[in-house]
């Protein structure tokens, strides 16, 4: 599903971002990165972590172009996690 959802949406001239919570997972989905590669979300992640995006970067910039982002095996995935890019 992510692979057909990512290559209609690339066909369309749209940016998207296919991340995973697990390295194995990340090397199918086109694109993919590790969450914590793609965010910069420090390992361990505890409950005060805050991502290293430098304002203005490529990546910030990256980020806020994007008109999707699919997170596989999301669940996976400790909540802090989810609040730590935010």
């Amino acid at each position: 599903m992510p692979n057909t959802l990512s290559s209609a949406l690339c066909s369309e001239a749209k940016i998207v971002l296919t991340i995973a919570s697990s390295g194995i997972t990340s090397l199918l989905l086109p694109g993919g990165r590790i969450t914590h590669s793609k965010f910069n979300i420090p390992v361990p992640t505890l409950e005060h972590s805050v991502c290293n995006i430098i304002k203005d970067s490529e990546l910030s910039e990256l980020i806020k172009l994007a008109n999707l982002i699919i997170w596989d095996e999301a669940s996976m995935a400790h909540e802090i996690c989810f609040e730590t890019p935010d």
